[in-house]
């Protein structure tokens, strides 16, 4: 398909920023009029512990959630052991905003469930947030994928397709609708990437789920969209169209979407080599970790374009 071709050479032109527009919600609806205890107005430093301990009771699930879903104002980061080993996963609050364990630092423990709904409400600021039907909307969408996710690790690609449809029609707007609200409030720091990564990973899942089951055309849109919201810096976006155009003959459009991809890697890879003073042994090997895949990776993605290009001057 020649689509795949000219979707894959938008990659190298500044045209994200525009599509992007298509999915955003260009106005921020009023927040909810209705009150709720908040314990931390003002919070600006989330941390989640990821102590072996709390990773076993569930603290990646935990960061991925609050990341996906906490209010605008609310930097959530990865955190160290706070001594509540047993009872996590636990999460460490900083009212102050400083991302350093004060006498006023407050923390929660088994943060999952209800607990971790209970905890998202806590911490929404009406002046700031997106409004309650809004955040109801969006975690149903979350939750949604989450279902979703599972039954794509199980092979039962059409489940998956279906419910990743449903999670993205249900959520999509509300999440765009938050990450516009936390980048007012976060400025030219804010990663507007973070957020949205639950939707590109939706995206790149359904899209390999609708391959395998022979459905390009739909895989096709899936892919391009997670490229979009992923603003072109997703390396494994971008290898799903990649995988698109090869399930669709299109040479050219996988060896620009695959050199793409590789750029990426790249990216990750010199991120990953940076000096992290301060940063502690687990997050140093997590590092090393990242940077060794995206090597190996980028590794065998150049062996792949050395015979797609082979294949392109065969056939000239």
């Amino acid at each position: 398909s020649a689509y795949c071709a000219a979707a894959a050479a938008l990659l190298f032109y500044s045209v994200a920023g525009l599509l992007v527009n298509a999915f955003v919600v260009t106005t921020i609806p009023s927040a909810s009029s209705s009150s709720s205890s908040h314990i931390v107005l003002n919070a600006k430093v989330i941390r989640v512990c990821q102590s072996p301990g709390c990773r076993d009771d569930g603290a990646q699930s935990t960061l991925d959630s609050l990341t996906a879903l906490a209010a605008p104002g609310c930097q959530v980061r990865k955190g160290g052991c706070v001594s509540g080993c047993g009872s996590g996963p636990v999460v460490e609050i900083l009212p102050d905003g400083e991302d350093v364990m004060t006498i006023s630092s407050i923390k929660r423990k088994k943060v999952k469930g209800d607990a971790l709904i209970s905890l998202l409400d806590e911490l929404s600021d009406e002046e700031t947030d997106i409004s309650s039907s809004m955040r109801q909307r969006l975690i149903m969408g979350y939750e949604q994928a989450l279902e979703a996710k599972a039954a794509y690790e199980a092979k039962d690609y059409q489940a998956a397709i279906q419910s990743y449809e449903d999670a993205i029609q249900i959520a999509r707007n509300p999440a765009m609708a938050l990450e516009e609200a936390r980048a007012s409030v976060g400025g030219d720091n804010y990663d507007s990437i973070k957020g949205v990564n639950w939707l590109v990973d939706s995206f790149r899942n359904s899209c390999r789920a609708r391959l395998a089951m022979k459905d390009i055309d739909g895989a096709r849109r899936d892919a391009f969209a997670a490229t979009v919201f992923s603003q072109n810096t997703d390396a494994d976006a971008l290898m799903c169209l990649a995988e698109v155009c090869q399930a669709s003959k299109d040479t050219m459009g996988e060896l620009q979407a695959t050199k793409a991809a590789i750029a990426q890697y790249q990216r990750l890879e010199d991120e990953y080599s940076k000096p992290m003073p301060g940063k502690d042994a687990v997050a140093r090997a997590e590092a090393a970790k990242i940077k060794s895949n995206a090597s190996t990776v980028k590794r065998e993605l150049g062996f792949r374009i050395v015979k797609l290009e082979r294949e392109l001057k065969a056939s000239s």
